[in-house]
């Protein structure tokens, strides 16, 4: 039986929902957790690309959902990173499944684990009903308004109560900041309490190309999500340290003070 279990899922796409789910579910692995990752995109599937197993995918979600295989042979352990354990989704779309099979889905995989966490990335037409029996829900979003806007229907979930948003690539150029909303006011429109900030830092490299199963690891990003793992799990971890080291932080922190006052 699975311990804990988490959704990441977004209103609106291409704002880094399977990115933010896989880098929570590396946190939670570096931190000794052991963590199962699945991926629930029907017909989109990016964590067995982003955890470097794309070439080793034999069975997926799927055949899980129409049991043709156990959900443990499903799996497959990401190379290079201990505790952590990916379940492939389906590149194959009919549709999304109904209530009644994603609820069977959820049901099979919190049973047929024993890991400690589990994040699944879901779409959002399967997180409301999903959201009745998960522990935790982190609704993903940019700063733009069209994101943001997507994320506020949200709330209307059964349980809204555990909803939170993710800022996404915030951006930390205090020019490009200028056409963004605020964090206040990237909250107020969104209607939700804030799980954390990831900041959108352009010094970071970028890897080329990563080895079968290795997960490409940016350890300055990493920080955030290190944070929000513990805080997922009853912890106290700060909400921005760690986010950009020296004086590029502190310069960061100052400015986002100064816009929070001018827009109070």
């Amino acid at each position: 039986m699975v311990g804990k279990t988490i959704l990441v899922t977004s209103g609106k796409g291409g704002v880094g929902c399977s990115t933010v789910a896989a880098r929570l579910a590396l946190a939670f692995a570096r931190r000794g957790v052991t963590t199962l990752l699945g991926d629930l995109s029907w017909g989109n599937p990016a964590l067995d690309v982003l955890c470097g197993l794309a070439e080793r995918v034999v069975y997926d979600v799927r055949d899980v959902l129409c049991a043709r295989v156990d959900p443990r042979r499903a799996s497959l352990p990401v190379i290079t990173v201990q505790n952590l354990t990916l379940l492939p989704g389906t590149t194959v779309f009919e549709g999304v499944p109904g209530d009644a099979e994603a609820i069977r889905l959820f049901e099979t995989l919190r049973g047929g684990f024993d890991q400690d966490v589990m994040i699944l990335d879901v779409p959002k037409e399967t997180v409301t009903v999903l959201s009745e029996f998960a522990d935790a829900v982190l609704a993903v979003s940019d700063v733009s308004a069209a994101s943001l806007r997507a994320t506020a229907a949200l709330r209307f979930s059964p349980r809204a109560s555990n909803v939170r948003v993710v800022l996404n690539r915030y951006p930390t150029d205090r020019e490009k900041t200028k056409i963004y909303p605020t964090v206040r006011e990237a909250i107020d429109l969104a209607g939700l309490p804030l799980a954390a900030i990831l900041f959108d830092d352009p010094r970071l490299p970028q890897d080329d190309e990563t080895a079968p199963g290795e997960f490409p690891e940016r350890p300055l990003l990493d920080a955030p999500c290190k944070n929000l793992s513990v805080r997922l799990t009853g912890g106290h971890a700060p909400l921005l340290t760690g986010l950009i080291r020296g004086r590029k932080r502190r310069k960061t922190l100052t400015q986002m003070g100064r816009r929070r006052l001018e827009n109070a």
